[in-house]
């Protein structure tokens, strides 16, 4: 019973990685007052970018930094169209989503007719003396460099929001641009630098996927946990530090159903595919009505 308790909780820790990747990315995004609806996609193309980089140059490091690149020049675009221009942001995270969604799949379509995008993902780095504690060892501490990265990162990001010039600017930024703006921020090119981290972030959670999970690409290999990292943002109620908590309850889900399809236990193979989700709605059913996102979410600002 401890093994199978120890196995949940250490894959859940895994599989909590991507979508903790990508939420701190769109807490930073919606703080600055902009939403990214096009995370999902993002997360599938980098997936697919990375294994792809990984597989021909024989580098995991240069799939990574690939997936960083396409992810921020998808953001890019979708910064562009919303803040430049003035674009519902709605509309312009759903083409996003259209797009990138489909480059992804036409590319590995046409790439797997004549090669088979296949790696072994990276292996675990056992922390000194923390890895060998009983149960708590293999649980924290047994785990890919994207797991440690994920969670560091959440640290580091929520003290540059909650402690930094920086932080009390992007803060502003989504709750008041006006007085932002008259006290001398651009806000506009803060604004654009929070998308463009948003979809660098969403590329280390594609990337963690299948260099540091899968080792393979396959349609639909997001499965949802784009959409699940933007529920983790509200949940969090737009903290980097309690996105690491939504992210483990979600990354519990995923890991409960694939380790009780692993051991052909008699629940139904579909109903334990569908567990994540139905945390995601109990989680935003209990939450929604808690929670009061940045003023200016959604808002484009024009200088007048």
């Amino acid at each position: 019973m401890i093994e199978i308790l120890t196995a949940i909780l250490s894959g859940s820790v895994v599989l909590a990685t991507p979508i903790l990747f990508s939420a701190l990315g769109e807490i930073y995004d919606e703080r600055a007052g902009v939403l990214n609806l096009g995370i999902e996609a993002t997360m599938s193309l980098t997936a697919f970018v990375s294994l792809w980089i990984s597989y021909s140059s024989g580098s995991y490091l240069v799939g990574t930094l690939a997936a960083i690149l396409v992810g921020g020049l998808v953001a890019l675009i979708h910064s562009f169209a919303c803040v430049t221009i003035g674009i519902n942001q709605l509309i312009s995270g759903l083409l996003i989503l259209t797009l990138a969604d489909g480059i992804a799949n036409f590319s590995y379509r046409n790439l797997s007719a004549s090669t088979t995008l296949i790696i072994e993902p990276l292996k675990a780095i056992n922390i000194p003396v923390l890895s060998q504690i009983p149960v708590l060892g293999p649980i924290l501490f047994q785990h890919n460099i994207f797991v440690y990265l994920a969670f560091l990162f959440a640290i580091i990001l929520g003290y540059i929001l909650y402690k930094t010039t920086w932080g009390l600017k992007i803060r502003g930024v989504g709750e008041n641009p006006e007085a932002c703006d008259a006290a001398g921020m651009n806000v506009n090119r803060i604004r654009h630098l929070c998308v463009i981290l948003s979809g660098v972030m969403a590329g280390l959670g594609g990337a963690s996927l299948t260099l540091g999970y899968i080792g393979l690409y396959d349609r639909g290999i997001a499965a949802g946990r784009g959409w699940i990292a933007i529920i983790v943002v509200i949940f969090s109620r737009w903290s980097p530090y309690r996105a690491i908590l939504g992210s483990l309850i979600f990354g519990i889900g995923y890991s409960v159903a694939s380790n009780l399809i692993g051991i052909g236990a008699g629940t139904s193979y579909h109903f334990l595919l569908m567990l994540p989700y139905i945390i995601a709605i109990i989680v935003i059913s209990f939450t929604f009505k808690r929670t009061k996102g940045p003023s200016a979410l959604t808002v484009p600002y024009k200088r007048k």
